[in-house]
C-alpha cells in the first residue's frame, strides 16, 4: 500500500491538536497485532503486543475521556522472551483463555489476536517533564 502524502499533507495545521492523555486506571481493551523485535541496546529479544483500547473500565469518570476517538485509540506493551522474563506472556495468554499444554510459543501466540484484554494504565512524564505519556502498566485477559 503506497502513502498519498499529497492528501496527507492537505490537512489545515490549525486543526491538528495533541492527542488527550488518559487519566490513569483500568481500561478494555482487545488485542489488535503482535510484532517480535530486539531491543536496540542489548538487542533483547520480545514480543510487542498493540492493544486496541475501546473504552473506561469500572473507576473512570466517563466525563475526563469524553471526546477520545477511541477507534484510533492504540497503546503498546511488550512481553521479553528471556528465560527469566517469558513466564509474563504465558500468563497473560492463559488469561485470556488460550490453553498452552502441549504447545509452542508460536502456535499460542497467534491466537491472542482479538482477545478481549483489561489494561491497568498509567501516566509518566518525559524525560524533560513537559509532557504527559500514557504507558500500560499490567495488561491480562476479560474473561
Amino acid at each position: 500500500m503506497t502513502v498519498d502524502f499529497k492528501t496527507l499533507l492537505q490537512k489545515p495545521a490549525d486543526e491538528i491538536k495533541r492527542p488527550p492523555v488518559l487519566p490513569a486506571g483500568t481500561y478494555h481493551g482487545v488485542v489488535k497485532s503482535y510484532e517480535f523485535k530486539e531491543s536496540k541496546e542489548k538487542k533483547t529479544p520480545y514480543c510487542e503486543v498493540t492493544v486496541g483500547v475501546q473504552g473506561p473500565g469500572d473507576g473512570i469518570d466517563p466525563e475526563t475521556v469524553s471526546g477520545v476517538d477511541w477507534t484510533k485509540k492504540q497503546m503498546r506493551t511488550n512481553f521479553f522472551l528471556t528465560e527469566d522474563a517469558v513466564y509474563r506472556l504465558k500468563e497473560f495468554l492463559e488469561s485470556c483463555g488460550h490453553t498452552t499444554v502441549g504447545k509452542t510459543l508460536g502456535e499460542v501466540i497467534p491466537e491472542m489476536v482479538n482477545s478481549q484484554v483489561l489494561i491497568e494504565v498509567t501516566q509518566r512524564n518525559s524525560p524533560a517533564g513537559d509532557e504527559i505519556f500514557n504507558d500500560i502498566k499490567k495488561i491480562s485477559g476479560a474473561q
